[in-house]
């Protein structure tokens, strides 16, 4: 019927728009899940001396499941938009399975069964944490809605973008599985890191560093260099998605007692998905469109934004390296610490 079809240039924008809509409620799932593995990490590690390390591996799980999508993604570049996509969706059972299995195996923690032993668990932890926590809940979710920025732009819009710009899709493929591998690296790399040069300190330095690489990488895109658009999008991957993804368990469960943990990192982590995103990907689609050459300032522009927020932000997070999580839960440090730090 007359004025029904739909134009291709607007078919192109609603598809984006649905693909980011349906990964924003995987996000959903995933930060339902993220407070558990990060609390379990943390208090299992309390005591050891690299235990920025372990709490960091809460995120190497979700690094590892995106390499392999990608690969999966490279493998069936050629199929993916008719059969591919459906062998990738069955695939993510054989990994759905053992992973439930391993979360109903694992015991509570020391931490947590002390907890217990003092009745001194929260009845309503959820509503409860926001009462006591809302201030390093809301400052947090800031900080961490770059990194979620960043793994959505790098992971998924940049793809539309490179075609945009005429970057062939096997090509692009390549790129994104490199990528993913720099991701990997860089959650291995949070711990020491961490440890070596304090949690803000890390989050400051990784943030910068990628946002300024954001610019060159656009230009790269456009001007269709493809080995100056590998290195950069493997450096922006390995410090803004990477390194941050193995800082947030640490940072986000060093900042709340055993009482509050798991609420108060998986609201924390949820928070930061919604503001980064589930809002930052469509966002682009819509101001960027198709014409790439034209509007591609938006691309860095976003990144500054989010990074003006979270360096403001990390002003007023506690540092929390040499912190023992024994005396969080007797006295709360990081709670009022919050309100001081940044005076230090």
């Amino acid at each position: 019927m007359t004025g029904c079809a739909i134009e291709q240039p607007d078919a192109e924008l609603a598809l984006q728009l649905a693909d980011h809509g349906t990964k924003s409620i995987q996000g959903i799932g995933i930060g339902g899940e993220f407070g558990g593995a990060s609390s379990l990490l943390a208090e299992f590690a309390a005591t050891r001396r690299r235990r920025a390390f372990w709490m960091s591996l809460a995120n190497l799980g979700l690094a590892l499941g995106l390499m392999a999508g990608s690969a999966t993604f490279l493998v069936l570049s050629n199929s993916f938009a008719t059969t591919g996509w459906r062998i990738a969706m069955l695939l993510s059972a054989i990994i759905a399975v053992p992973a439930l299995i391993a979360r109903y195996k694992l015991a509570d923690s020391p931490l947590f069964e002390q907890l217990k032993a003092r009745e001194q668990r929260a009845r309503l932890p959820s509503v409860d944490v926001f009462r006591e926590y809302a201030r390093p809940i809301v400052l947090l979710a800031a900080v961490f809605a770059f990194q979620l920025m960043d793994a959505v732009v790098t992971g998924t819009y940049v793809i539309s973008f490179m075609r945009f710009a005429g970057i062939p899709l096997a090509t692009v493929a390549t790129i994104v599985f490199l990528s993913r591998i720099a991701d990997v690296g860089g959650v291995l790399l949070a711990g020491p890191l961490a440890d070596l040069l304090g949690r803000r300190r890390l989050a400051y330095l990784t943030i910068g560093l990628t946002t300024s690489l954001s610019y060159p990488f656009v230009l790269a895109i456009l001007d269709k260099r493809v080995l100056a658009v590998a290195g950069l999008q493997v450096a922006i991957v390995l410090l803004g998605m990477g390194v941050l993804h193995g800082l947030s368990p640490i940072l986000l469960s060093e900042s709340f007692p055993t009482k509050f943990r798991y609420s108060g990192t998986g609201l924390s982590f949820g928070l930061a998905g919604v503001l980064g995103g589930a809002i930052a990907a469509p966002l682009l689609a819509v101001l960027v469109g198709q014409d790439v050459q034209r509007n591609w300032f938006y691309v860095p522009g976003l990144y500054l934004v989010y990074c003006l927020a979270a360096v403001l932000a990390l002003r007023f997070v506690a540092e929390t390296r040499g912190l023992s999580l024994e005396a969080l839960d007797l006295v709360g440090v990081v709670r009022r610490g919050a309100s001081t730090s940044a005076r230090h």
